[in-house]
């Protein structure tokens, strides 16, 4: 399963692992998302088309899903048993910002991205739940953000 082949998909379950490493002080965070079909994969990442998802969450994951810690109520409404329409990326000067995630536009108008890592108490690294008016404004400063479906 492929990025593209997401769209079109249900989310079951987003579940999530949190580490903080004190040595480093980084904290890292990784949601885990599984479809209707029974497909468990991570938060998406890359445009890469060529990436086989399932597989690589079998080959990386550092938590089983099963033993993931579970959002709260409020947050599950917004994406239990909600298709995917669309995926987008945040690109600076043409290129893809590796060190974002996709952002997942499902069919009631909410957006999910996530942010994966940062020093310890400098950035909120969580699941993030948006909608179109919060979405929109992750673009500027040069930044664009780009469907999937339209790659030009």
């Amino acid at each position: 399963m492929t990025i593209s082949d997401i769209i079109g998909l249900k989310i079951s379950k987003i579940r999530y692992s949190y580490e903080l490493d004190n040595e480093s002080e980084m904290q890292t965070f990784n949601s885990y998302i599984k479809f209707s079909n029974g497909s468990i994969i991570f938060f998406p990442s890359s445009p890469d088309d060529s990436i086989n998802l399932v597989d690589y969450y079998n080959n990386h994951k550092t938590c089983q899903f099963i033993k993931a810690k579970r959002y709260g109520l409020a947050s599950r409404v917004s994406f239990k048993n909600k298709k995917i329409i669309d995926i987008h990326f945040r690109y600076l000067d043409n290129e893809y910002i590796e060190s974002s995630s996709a952002i997942l536009e499902l069919e009631n108008g909410v957006f999910l991205t996530e942010n994966n890592y940062s020093p310890f108490g400098l950035t909120d690294i969580r699941l993030l739940i948006l909608n179109r008016e919060q979405f929109e404004s992750l673009a500027g400063d040069g930044i664009k953000i780009k469907s999937l479906k339209h790659v030009e």
